[in-house]
């Protein structure tokens, strides 16, 4: 997967909502997530009626540090 400067956004802002994570409820963005989540960019749950929460993962953490360099 290659990410693109939308997707290195969304991780460096994940990555600043700490271990908790963040509650996304725009759909839009919600579809970027998830797309990251099916890589293994970032994890997520569902935490009630259209609501998810996202965290960063080890290697989304990674993709930052690459695309930072």
């Amino acid at each position: 997967m290659i990410l693109n400067l939308a997707d290195i956004s969304h991780l460096k802002e994940l990555k600043a909502a700490g271990e908790h994570g963040r509650t996304i409820r725009a759909f839009n963005t919600r579809l970027v997530l998830d797309r990251l989540a099916k890589y293994g960019y970032v994890a997520a749950r569902s935490t009630g009626l259209e609501l998810f929460q996202y965290r960063i993962t080890k290697r989304g953490e990674d993709a930052i540090l690459e695309h930072t360099e």
